[in-house]
């Protein structure tokens, strides 16, 4: 579940990365630089540069062990972000769109979307 769509919203690479760093810890107990790159297809200089970025904004740690950690703040956001996603992209499915674009439509809105209409959606969802 990569985003690969270039948004339009300011903090997009931003979140997107944290998203995928998020879901990359639900499923390995340590994330490496490696597997962000090979998650995001993404060069290592351009890894390099994302997790420095996140680090000056406090959203990740990165020390010695190599290990990239999402802070406290840095999971709030990527929690948030792939909460939207899932939800975004159930509700796309549910009104007949095909996975693959339900997948990439979903990447683009969850980060446009605002909390109140993500709250109004998911409460629909849930009904």
């Amino acid at each position: 579940m990569e985003c690969e769509r270039v948004g339009m919203h300011k903090n997009y690479l931003e979140e997107n990365y944290l998203e995928n760093i998020y879901m990359l810890s639900l499923e390995k107990e340590k994330v490496k630089h490696k597997d962000i790159m090979e998650k995001m297809k993404r060069a290592k200089s351009v890894v390099t540069k994302a997790i420095h970025i996140l680090v000056e904004k406090r959203y990740l740690t990165y020390g010695e062990d190599k290990i990239v950690r999402l802070t406290d703040e840095g999971l709030h956001i990527a929690e948030k972000v792939y909460q939207k996603h899932v939800y975004l992209k159930e509700l796309l499915l549910k009104v007949g769109i095909d996975t693959d674009t339900a997948e990439k439509e979903a990447c683009d809105i969850e980060h446009v979307l605002s909390d109140d209409s993500f709250e109004k959606i998911k409460n629909y969802i849930k009904k």
